[in-house]
């Protein structure tokens, strides 16, 4: 039986955040003096440059932010996302499309912030891989309230493969690079001892995947990177699923490779929900 290639791996992910105390640590020396040198340059009057599409997106978050959640302009807030091209069907009468979309990018937002500590610098340990798994299902749940809310849809079932393409092809951000994951040796010996099959076949019944998801997760587990927004969010629905319906632990989200993924498709999401509201602000009413 041919195994999924790639399937022994001893990477070692990158910390969440680098932080004064990683920086001190590295270089040898206290952290007071990074906290002194930084002093030292706001002394100085030396400023760090904004890059001009930072700024750009800030205004835009600030003008959605002011007049569709604070308050200021509703309507003019609702029109430029009518004109957007984002809503599959007019949304200017409906009532609760902007308070969703607020509850939808809050969880969106503070999923991609949330900072994981890891405990040693395996990032192995059940307690960190668990956080992410959540931190990951938080950030699918945003997305799936702000984008059924941005695109007029009503029906109580989830998104289709077809809305996700749709909202992530307004993406503005640099496209993700999700490598297919490398199995442990144990998740290795597993899918041999098993007897049921093509590997492909034992994850698909082990993670419950629909026939669409795993031809998806099959292409990926065979070598074919992610390397779109509407693939990380797929991704991310394949595996918030599974997450919470209690079927992908930690340990196996470990064995099956799957933890650098899960890190950080949140970020990919947020991407798309940046996107989304630059979109929207560019095509405001004058006025």
């Amino acid at each position: 039986m041919t195994l999924i290639g790639g399937f022994l791996s001893n990477r070692r992910e990158r910390p969440l955040n680098g932080g004064l105390r990683t920086l001190a640590n590295s270089e040898g020396m206290p952290v007071g003096v990074i906290h002194q040198a930084r002093r030292d340059v706001r002394s100085r009057g030396v400023t760090k440059q904004q890059h001009p599409a930072q700024s750009a997106s800030r205004q835009a978050h600030a003008w959605w932010a002011r007049n569709a959640y604070g308050g200021q302009d509703r309507t003019r807030a609702l029109q430029a996302l009518e004109a957007s091209g984002i809503p599959r069907r007019s949304i200017l009468a409906s009532k609760d499309v902007l308070s969703a979309m607020a509850r939808g990018e809050a969880l969106v937002k503070g999923a991609a912030t949330l900072s994981v500590p890891r405990r040693g610098s395996s990032g192995k340990s059940t307690r960190y891989l668990r956080l992410i798994q959540w931190r990951m299902v938080m950030a699918y749940a945003g997305f799936e309230v702000l984008a059924k809310a941005c695109l007029g849809k009503k029906e109580q079932k989830g998104l289709d493969p077809e809305d996700i393409d749709h909202l992530a092809s307004f993406c503005l951000r640099a496209p993700p690079n999700l490598e297919a994951p490398r199995l442990t040796s144990d998740t290795a010996r597993w899918l041999r001892r098993s007897g049921k099959g093509e590997p492909i076949d034992i994850v698909a019944d082990f993670l419950h995947l629909k026939s669409g998801h795993k031809q998806f997760m099959h292409e990926w587990f065979k070598g074919t990177p992610i390397a779109t927004h509407a693939g990380a969010c797929h991704l991310a629905k394949i595996l918030r699923h599974a997450t919470a319906h209690g079927v992908l632990s930690p340990s196996k989200c470990h064995g099956l490779g799957l933890a650098e993924a899960i890190r950080t498709t949140p970020k990919n999401i947020n991407d798309i929900r940046s996107s989304l509201i630059q979109t929207i602000y560019e095509s405001r009413p004058e006025g």
